[in-house]
């Protein structure tokens, strides 16, 4: 009886693996990605840990996932917040002991520095979806800007990196299908590069809890332009921020899926935040700031109420969170796993 039932819950996990490699294959082409639900993550590289300068105080401050992009890949997450910005690295020419300027767009969590770089999340999004060409990913990126960095090559670097993957990008247009995106990326960026996105550009990011469709964001692409409601309310360290955090997440989903907003913007986009923080600390700043314990704190809270409360067949749009994949993380059951597999069945 102990081996039919060990032998049971190893089929269970083995489909449960398979299900997420692939499981945009089982959505019709003629969907339109507006209407989906996905899987996010909010600080996506984090998960690579970060550079030897900055290990200690980025786990202690930063760590928002624990999962590296491919991992992420593997447990079902298609929408990925990116942070890129230059890192400045000197190198001595051995023949005339002069220096030289290394720069690389390196994906940072505020002032610290993954693992990662921008170009290396396209090559492995490139392999993922070679591999599994039924599915897509989306790309949501901002600059890092940081007044210890100099970032003035950034909007340059951004646009030779999307250029060198152009055959991947596909444009922006609010009725986009799932047909249209299978087996690329769509990259949808909060600051502008040149004037016309590859991709797209979101103008209009909220950080407050109010969650007012009728003041919708825009999306801009090539020729199109859309709308996007958004919640990214993420400083939950008030008495009462948590409350209202949990209530935003809510209003979103419901308004994702009410008749009155679809009539009026049928192809409106959705992103509900459930990442951001509950804890701050002055262990390595002068000024209070967010640690990852406070991530973990409020993953415990948010992840597990939407994943509560996803019934059914229903739209929940981007679904960014912290701790994706996994569910248990420090000391907190971040309930990232199970979210994750909540969003990606309500489809």
């Amino acid at each position: 009886m102990h081996k039919i039932f060990l032998s049971l819950l190893l089929s269970v996990a083995a489909f449960t693996s398979t299900y997420a490699y692939d499981w945009l294959a089982r959505i019709d082409d003629d969907r339109r990605v507006c209407r989906l639900s996905i899987p996010g993550t909010h600080d996506a590289c984090t998960g690579y840990g970060f550079l030897p300068q900055d290990t200690l105080a980025g786990n202690y401050i930063a760590r928002t996932q624990e999962l590296n992009i491919s991992e992420q890949w593997a447990a079902g997450v298609r929408a990925f917040d990116l942070r890129p910005d230059v890192r400045e690295e000197k190198l001595t020419k051995s023949s005339k002991k002069a220096k030289e300027t290394k720069r690389t767009l390196q994906i940072y969590h505020g002032e610290f520095a993954t693992q990662q770089t921008f170009n290396g999340v396209f090559n492995v999004l490139r392999d993922s979806l070679q591999a599994h060409p039924t599915e897509f990913a989306i790309i949501i990126m901002q600059h890092e800007r940081s007044a210890n960095r100099d970032g003035s090559t950034w909007e340059a670097m951004v646009d030779y990196a999307l250029a060198e993957n152009s055959d991947l990008i596909v444009d922006f247009r609010p009725d986009l299908t799932v047909g249209q995106l299978r087996g690329r990326i769509l990259v949808l960026s909060r600051d502008t590069y040149r004037p016309t996105p590859r991709g797209g550009y979101i103008e209009g990011w909220r950080f407050d809890a109010e969650v007012d469709w009728q003041k919708p964001a825009t999306i801009r692409g090539y020729a199109m332009e859309g709308t996007l409601c958004v919640q990214d309310f993420y400083n939950m360290t008030w008495e009462g921020g948590t409350t209202a955090k949990l209530e935003a997440i809510e209003r979103l989903l419901k308004v994702a899926n009410s008749e009155e907003v679809a009539k009026q913007y049928s192809n409106m986009w959705f992103i509900n935040h459930t990442s951001g923080f509950k804890y701050t600390s002055t262990e390595f700043t002068k000024e209070p700031v967010s640690t990852s314990e406070g991530y973990r704190a409020n993953a415990a809270d948010t992840n597990k109420f939407l994943a509560e409360r996803i019934k059914g067949h229903m739209t929940t749009g981007l679904v960014m969170m912290d701790f994706a994949g996994v569910d248990r993380s420090g000391n907190y059951d971040v309930m990232g796993k199970r979210l994750v597999q909540a969003v990606i069945n309500s489809n």
